[in-house]
């Protein structure tokens, strides 16, 4: 685990995130203004694999040293690179009670060579933590991440593997739970959930046998089960697109609740015109009955949120297209015929050998209205992948 310590975001933070993102780091970011709790997050975090402290070089390098009583010492090294920078720069030397803010440094820390400004950044070990001490400058940081750290944490000799799995159903808070039950040793996790639909990232250690990578993975997919749907960082719609490319089969859509975010997740895939066949937004009980034929007195008798009218607007569907996914119910904000907000009815459609299947889930879903609408379209977007990989889905 890798700790971020700075008074407050700023560029330099946001760029040390993006990097430490790429690299699939696990990592976390404290702000502080407070001087009472520096010493103690500092001491909290020295038990980590590494700590980046963004700020004020000087002022960082002092606190570190007084709270582990180490001796501060000026580096000659730094001083000769901050006068060579405002040499090439045309920049007038900082007064030298700034150059011995500047040049001081904990015991057994070394400097960078400042590339961005006065600011030289340093590093060192206390115990087993790599830390490192970056000015507020984002140019900076970068520099200083790409020429130390990642070399010093990332790049080793052997490379580390690095697997994303996509997975779907599980709130942030259950994943969490399922994802501590591993066993954590060899590998670092990420893991981040929007609306039901997680990404999470695995990185083994530097050196981990690909025997003991497939026995973890083994138990991984073992623990999460049928929620993953792709080995990869996949989005529903692209899996879906993929798998209807794959049968040579088209979908249609036909939505209410959604209001046509099932069809512009589609859409987003490059190639979802050869899938496609159309997506059509039937919100109002008359367009649902004008336009998919639905009959107003099945309206009338089984209410417009409910299993039967959603399976009739998929079955209206499977006229034109091989698959069909339809989605009726309350978004919100408020409930009606004392229906809860979040109740919603998917149907899955499909023109199978021997005539024409549906499906038709029931949810409640919580969340604001949109969050709502969205876990609705995700929901069916999954349920659609599993009706062309389960061949028991529709039985």
């Amino acid at each position: 685990m890798i700790r971020i310590l700075a008074k407050e975001y700023s560029q330099a933070v946001q760029a040390l995130c993006v990097k430490l993102d790429k690299e699939s780091a696990a990592y976390d970011v404290y702000f502080t203004r407070a001087p009472s709790q520096l010493s103690e997050m500092l001491t909290e975090s020295v038990s980590l694999s590494a700590l980046i402290l963004v700020g004020d070089t000087g002022r960082w390098c002092n606190t570190f040293a007084q709270t582990f009583g180490l001796a501060l010492v000026y580096d000659k090294f730094a001083e000769q690179n901050i006068r060579k920078y405002c040499k090439l720069s045309g920049l007038p030397l900082p007064a030298q009670y700034l150059l011995d803010k500047y040049c001081m440094q904990p015991e057994t820390f070394i400097h960078s060579v400042p590339v961005y400004g006065f600011q030289c950044g340093c590093m060192g070990e206390y115990g087993k933590c790599h830390v490192y001490v970056m000015p507020d400058n984002s140019a900076e940081c970068e520099s200083i991440f790409d020429n130390y750290l990642a070399k010093d944490l990332f790049h080793s000799s052997r490379k580390r593997e690095v697997r994303i799995y996509k997975i779907f159903g599980l709130s942030a808070r259950d994943l969490e739970d399922k994802l501590a039950k591993l066993n954590h040793k060899i590998v670092t996790l990420r893991s981040e959930t929007v609306n039901l639909d997680s990404k999470v990232t695995l990185t083994f250690a530097s050196g981990c046998s690909p025997k003991a990578i497939e026995l973890y993975l083994q138990v991984f997919c073992e623990q999460l089960g049928d929620g993953i749907y792709a080995d990869g960082d996949e989005s529903l719609a692209l899996k879906a697109v993929h798998l209807l490319a794959e049968r040579y089969k088209t979908v249609a859509t036909a939505e209410s609740l959604t209001g046509g975010m099932l069809a512009s997740a589609i859409v987003d895939v490059p190639g979802a015109s050869s899938v496609l066949y159309e997506g059509c937004v039937t919100y109002s009980v008359d367009s649902k009955c004008d336009r998919l034929g639905i009959n107003p007195h099945f309206v009338d008798e089984y209410g417009v949120v409910s299993p039967q009218v959603a399976r009739e607007m998929a079955l209206a569907q499977l006229k034109f297209a091989g698959y069909s996914l339809s989605t009726t119910g309350y978004a919100g904000p408020s409930s009606e015929n004392g229906m809860p907000v979040g109740l919603c009815y998917i149907g899955v459609g499909c023109n199978g050998a021997n005539g024409k299947y549906v499906k038709v889930f029931k949810n409640v879903f919580a969340g604001d209205r949109n969050s709502i609408r969205q876990q609705v379209a995700n929901t069916a977007l999954y349920l659609l992948c599993k009706s062309m990989t389960n061949s028991d889905f529709f039985n």
